[in-house]
């Protein structure tokens, strides 16, 4: 149809009527469009051309013949597109009506014939015929009761957006407004629909986070030897959902099973494998052993099916609590260290690989008597390769010296001795990985 009107354009018969077709100039009647039409040029233009810029002085309006343009809206983060206008719409009219400076710019997106309409043409008109400037005035007037409905659906959805209640459905009344408003509402509808999903995503990973906490100990019961020691832990990810894991039950009635781990990677993929690593490890636990053949175990059956090549750094511990006879494993973990009642500190060494990468490896053990009075401390790499600032690392040096000088009586303390002094030295820098801590210190049999 419009390719038709505009390739019949040479008269002012043809360009009269199509001008009617426009609500801004319906009350202009017969005489007042017969004037309108001579004075009309046709303007066209490829695609890309913008034909006024936002702020520039009006004097003329578009009416829209054949092709598509964009409204455009500068903003302190660039130009954003609020609607797009196609044939028999009309552009620029507000300047040209009010003499205001332009609201938007506009822009072809398609090659584009358009209706030229001066002002002076249209002031003269309104000069002529008192009739045709109240016409105009509704005009503008329904164009502004339009666009308060607008602005309400749009106070609708966002509010509703933020109530968790948006529907598509509420950007209807824009998307029925011919092109006008459609890209505003698509984009909008796009964007609630992004805030939706990781609103919905950052709900699972809160409950993930909920249900990996639940998992970690808390209490420990230990019948009658309960008293023989104090275990404290805490598990920071630096995500919301960590790969670091600890661990605490008894095996039987008198040993007590620690354990500490590392998942390589972070986030879900890692919490998935850590979730897994754990289970396996307090499984075979259960089943009795030496904390190394516990730890061969573990590792043939974390291999046997792990296609993506994840691995797990784990230090497991037994601790005898009638005797205080303590064996201790290492697979890939370093942080491990007993810090005997005078200050002395002891760090237990790596006695084999990290666990799932490959089935064969056999783990060896330390065994020791705990000395009432001793402490027990595991920590994971999140601690010693946290980062200041000037990207200077926490370090292993440090950590030793930290604990060699300040041995508290309470694994509680030390723990968060631990976590404060990380805190102070990362100097407010993002936590790069997850941070672990677990102390135990053992008391061995009370007197009386």
């Amino acid at each position: 149809m419009t390719g038709t009107i505009a390739n019949a354009l040479d008269n002012a018969e043809t360009i009269r009527a199509f001008l009617r077709q426009s609500s801004s100039f319906a009350g202009f009647g017969d005489d007042g469009l017969d004037l309108l039409a001579k004075s009309c040029d046709v303007d066209t233009a490829d695609a890309g051309v913008t034909f006024f810029e936002q702020g520039d002085a009006g004097d003329f309006a578009y009416l829209i013949l054949d092709g598509e343009v964009s409204i455009e809206v500068s903003t302190a983060v660039g130009r954003v597109i609020v609607a797009t206008m196609g044939p028999g719409e009309l552009v620029g009219e507000i300047a040209a009506f009010a003499s205001t400076p332009r609201t938007a710019a506009v822009t072809s997106r398609s090659p584009v014939r358009l209706l030229r309409i001066e002002q002076s043409a249209i002031r003269d008109i309104m000069a002529r015929s008192p009739d045709t400037a109240m016409a105009i005035i509704a005009e503008l007037g329904s164009r502004l009761q339009g666009l308060n409905g607008t602005i309400a659906a749009l106070t609708q959805a966002t509010r509703a957006l933020a109530e968790g209640a948006f529907e598509s459905s509420m950007l209807d009344v824009l998307r029925n407004q011919a092109t006008r408003f459609r890209q505003f509402a698509d984009t909008f509808d796009a964007m609630a629909h992004e805030i939706t999903s990781k609103r919905l995503h950052n709900q699972e990973m809160r409950l993930a986070y909920e249900i990996q906490q639940s998992f970690l100990p808390k209490t420990i019961d230990a019948g009658p030897l309960a008293d023989r020691f104090t275990v404290s832990a805490t598990m920071q990810p630096a995500k919301q959902v960590g790969g670091d894991f600890f661990d605490y039950f008894m095996i039987g009635d008198e040993w007590l099973a620690i354990a500490v781990g590392d998942v390589s990677g972070k986030g879900v993929p890692a919490a998935m494998f850590m979730s897994v690593s754990r289970m396996v490890l307090k499984s075979i636990a259960r089943e009795g052993g030496s904390a190394a053949e516990i730890l061969t175990r573990a590792n043939s059956l974390l291999a046997e099916d792990n296609p993506e090549g994840m691995f797990v750094t784990i230090a497991f511990a037994r601790l005898n609590l009638k005797t205080g006879e303590f064996n201790i494993a290492s697979g890939g973990h370093e942080e491990i260290f007993v810090i005997e009642p005078g200050g002395k500190l002891e760090k237990y060494g790596v006695n084999g690989p990290a666990l799932g990468l490959f089935d064969g490896p056999v783990y060896r053990e330390k065994t020791s008597t705990l000395v009432p009075g001793a402490m027990v401390a595991f920590a994971t790499d999140g601690v010693t390769e946290a980062f200041a600032p000037d990207r200077r690392m926490f370090g292993m040096e440090q950590l030793e010296r930290l604990l060699a000088d300040n041995p508290p009586d309470d694994p509680g303390a030390l723990v968060d001795l631990i976590q404060s002094k990380v805190a102070v030295f990362a100097e407010g820098c993002p936590q790069s990985d997850d941070i672990t801590c677990l102390a135990l210190a053992w008391h061995g049999e009370r007197a009386g």
